[in-house]
């Protein structure tokens, strides 16, 4: 399983315009092959702080939902609405357990 975390910056006063557009891309992602899971939060205590966590099947599925056309168009978005700075990072998870 490859488990992604990152963090994207957004000016506070455009999350509210960010959420339509999150919500397609959340509903698409969620559809997509190898997909297990995919949300983002926003941080409670840090204005314009969105959390991502995701986790997916294989790389071959988490590099397909890089090019998709929902994706290109989230970035878009973002660049658009002045997206300050994302740092995504994806890892290889192995065996997991309950905790």
């Amino acid at each position: 399983m490859i488990v992604v975390t990152g963090d994207v910056w957004v000016a506070p006063e455009n999350v509210d315009k960010l959420r339509e557009h999150l919500r397609r891309l959340i509903e698409a992602t969620r559809r997509e092959e190898g997909c297990l899971a995919y949300s983002f939060g926003e941080d409670v205590l840090e204005p314009g702080l969105l959390r991502i966590s995701e986790r997916w099947l294989n790389w071959q599925s988490l590099d397909a939902h890089g090019k998709s056309a929902h994706v290109a168009a989230w970035r878009q978005q973002l660049k658009e609405t002045g997206g300050v700075r994302r740092e995504v990072v994806g890892y290889d998870a192995g065996q997991g357990r309950a905790l």
